[in-house]
């Protein structure tokens, strides 16, 4: 019998004893559909040796092809060398010596890839921070435990090892130089597609951003993280915007009767805003095309605001002077939010996906939504929610007052030619119904 299905009986033994219906699962894995591969090597770090024991029989009665090493010191762990090796590592935090939150900082900076939970008695904030520490380390940190351990939950992690397994190697990113960036903007490479953004009191499509990607002819289909960076190190930002603008207005042009009602967000990075001629050359392309400049939200991540501020400053009330809307992008994950509240005449605020996912059950993420909804309204703001993917997330956010809401939920970015299509089908009509 494959091991998955002794793993899911087992699951099923578990659940029926615990009067569950269905087991927590990690937020960002799917359950394994095939059969475990022939061996996985799981390491365990915890001071505890009764979690150590705990996890070994565990392994023991769901699969037998497992290398299990538990260490009760993160020092006995490191001199193993059996770490780099893992298919799966469980990390206590709270340890003598050296404790988890350390080592996280050392398998950072050994760039170990193998897939981390966290275990901790202590509270859940401390879990939760410790985890994006992780994160913000690049390490794999696929979940998070609260002890004592559960042990459906941990058999739910043990199901997502074989997708980690399976995968294959890691292609090696492309590099693209400012010269391969020059050549692709010249011959008009880049090319703009579209995310759909919904009103939450209508469900209704009431805009799009427009999202950048590279159709290279090599390549093919370059995603925005690939060259982003070294466009905007390369100071052509500007000219990337400029495209973009003009083929969203080239779109409005020629399907007037079809997209005449919507508005189109574009993104503009710091190099973008060191252009104070910007503000004018996106006028003379609105008044070209007969686009409202209204029509035309400029989004603004909040971190890009702290270069040089007086010179984005001037070229941000420029825009507004000519009757652009201002967005300010990815609110929350910077130091200085509210300051830049202060400073900058924004008339819409974007929250950041990582405070959206998951927003119906967090309790914390719960908090933030709703308190910064309540300072929007307060402040005149237009709120807007990016990245939802679940009903649950969409109705908190209705509840919350969101104003508007994004997210692979209702559409992920479309071409122009698909989005057109799209169009026909879903303008002016629900793209849900509550409670759906």
């Amino acid at each position: 019998m494959p091991h998955v299905w002794k793993l899911k009986l087992y699951l099923d033994k578990k659940f029926s004893q615990a009067g569950r219906n269905q087991c927590p699962t990690c937020s960002n894995l799917k359950v394994i559909k095939g059969e475990m591969n022939n061996l996985i090597r799981v390491i365990a770090i915890d001071d505890n040796q009764l979690i150590i024991t705990q996890l070994e029989l565990l392994l023991k009665q769901v699969a037998r092809d497992v290398d299990y090493h538990g260490f009760t010191a993160g020092r006995s762990a490191l001199d193993s060398g059996l770490c780099d090796s893992a298919s799966l590592i469980f990390l206590d935090l709270n340890m003598p010596e050296i404790d988890g939150i350390e080592l996280l900082r050392i398998f950072a900076d050994t760039q170990l890839t193998t897939p981390i939970v966290l275990l901790s008695g202590e509270d859940k904030d401390v879990l939760e921070t410790a985890s994006n520490l992780g994160t913000m380390h690049n390490l794999n940190i696929i979940s998070n435990i609260d002890k004592p351990v559960s042990l459906a939950r941990l058999t739910t992690l043990l199901e997502c090892l074989d997708q980690h397994h399976r995968k294959s190697p890691v292609q090696p990113e492309k590099s693209y130089n400012a010269s391969d960036i020059r050549v692709g903007l010249d011959r008009q490479q880049f090319k703009a597609h579209y995310q759909p953004k919904v009103s939450l009191e209508s469900l209704n499509v009431i805009g799009m951003e427009i999202l950048a990607r590279w159709y290279h002819p090599f390549d093919g289909l370059v995603p925005p993280g690939d060259f982003i960076p070294q466009l905007e190190r390369a100071g052509y930002s500007a000219d990337l915007a400029l495209q973009l603008l003009a083929q969203t207005l080239t779109l409005y042009r020629e399907h007037y009767e079809l997209v005449k009602s919507l508005s189109f967000s574009l993104n503009l990075s710091a190099g973008a805003l060191y252009d104070i001629e910007l503000p004018n050359k996106l006028a003379t392309l609105c008044e070209q095309y007969s686009m409202p400049r209204k029509q035309i939200i400029l989004e603004i991540t909040e971190s890009q605001l702290l270069d040089n501020l007086p010179r984005t400053l001037e070229v941000l009330l420029r825009f507004r002077l000519k009757g652009f809307p201002l967005s300010i992008d990815d609110f929350g994950t910077g130091f200085s939010s509210f300051t830049q509240l202060n400073q900058v005449p924004f008339s819409e605020l974007k929250i950041d996906r990582s405070f959206v996912q998951n927003c119906d059950t967090d309790s914390k993420k719960q908090a933030i939504v709703s308190a910064t909804s309540d300072l929007a309204k307060k402040l005149s703001l237009k709120t807007v929610a990016e990245g939802i993917e679940q009903v649950g997330e969409l109705n908190y956010l209705r509840h919350c007052g969101i104003d508007v809401a994004q997210g692979f939920l209702f559409a992920k970015p479309l071409a122009a030619e698909a989005l057109l299509s799209w169009l026909v089908h879903n303008l002016d009509k629900p793209l849900l119904e509550w409670g759906t």
